[in-house]
């Protein structure tokens, strides 16, 4: 069927993929969820979105955006990992493909942990398998020995919600709850890309975005915050790159972590485009710039469900 739609107008507009990480994920002692595809699928990958689409530059979107025919893709990366450069960058450029990657600038400055690598390292990590009741866990939290992602996605979903003041006292109570102890510095030596590899990258077609400096849920700050989360990443890449970036992922991106006071500051900042991270495609019929969609490509998806994808995203790459 996906051969037959692909014959056929199904859709027009664009679609933006996301990954994060590329690589195997099982020997990974962080975030495993983070893995989108290993090399050689990614590769294969890259020759489906050609086949399907075309596939563009952030400096194509103003015509993609206006013209409302035709079929593009626009790749996307986040946050800033190592094998983005080491894995990734080598498959794109020998198949001849841009791709666009927002870092967070704080990551490549001061090489640390990311939250959401330490609270999975700490939950994998864990010496019990439940924590008490407490402020973050009223009734406690579950971490069976035999599975711990459904422990792992809870204890992420509740630093979503929490205010900028109050995430370093929830790592803090997580070490302590779960006997581990905050996770060692020198495990993200080499986690990060460094500025030379992304120039490297720049000067061979890719694009780069603002992710903020430490990739904190914006919603959840201050104003101030996120200005400074906003402005001073924009100035890092300016500084750093020699580019002027046009685009901007919020992290983590679902539809309650950025508001209109972001959107605003991102224009204010001098950015063009905001891209948000809960599924579905831009149809370019009525389109926010600082809300265009993307949709996550997963490291186990069924190439059925990757090729349909590409033939129908107005149902499959939605959420």
């Amino acid at each position: 069927m996906n051969a037959v739609l692909n014959m056929l107008p199904t859709w027009s507009g664009l679609l933006v993929v996301n990954y994060h990480r590329i690589g195997q994920s099982a020997d990974c002692p962080f975030d495993q969820n983070l893995f989108s595809a290993t090399t050689e699928v990614l590769e294969l990958q890259l020759k489906h979105y050609k086949r399907h689409a075309d596939v563009i530059r952030i400096s194509d979107l103003d015509d993609v955006l206006k013209r409302r025919t035709g079929k593009s893709v626009l790749i996307t990366f986040d946050d800033g990992y190592r094998d983005n450069y080491d894995l990734a960058f080598p498959v794109l450029k020998a198949a001849n493909v841009p791709a666009t990657f927002f870092v967070a600038t704080g990551f490549v400055d001061r090489p640390r942990i990311a939250w959401w690598d330490e609270i999975a390292w700490m939950v994998r990590q864990s010496k019990v398998n439940k924590l008490p009741g407490s402020v973050w866990f009223p009734e406690g939290l579950i971490i069976p020995e035999q599975d711990r992602s459904t422990a792992l996605g809870a204890a992420v979903r509740k630093y979503w919600t929490l205010t900028g003041n109050q995430t370093e006292l929830y790592l803090n109570d997580l070490a302590k709850q779960t006997q581990t102890g905050r996770c060692p510095a020198e495990l993200a030596e080499k986690m990060w890309m460094t500025w030379e590899m992304m120039q490297e990258m720049s000067n061979s077609g890719m694009d780069f975005g603002g992710h903020t400096v430490d990739h904190p849920i914006l919603a959840q700050q201050s104003g101030k915050t996120q200005r400074r989360e906003i402005f001073e990443s924009r100035a890092r890449l300016i500084e750093k790159l020699g580019i002027e970036p046009q685009a901007f992922a919020y992290p983590v991106g679902q539809a309650h972590m950025f508001s209109a006071e972001t959107k605003h500051l991102l224009k204010e900042a001098g950015y063009k485009y905001g891209f948000s991270f809960y599924g579905n495609y831009e149809s370019c019929i009525s389109v926010d710039p600082y809300d265009i969609p993307r949709c996550a490509i997963d490291f186990n998806m069924p190439q059925s469900i990757f090729d349909s994808r590409l033939t129908l995203p107005q149902i499959f790459a939605k959420k």
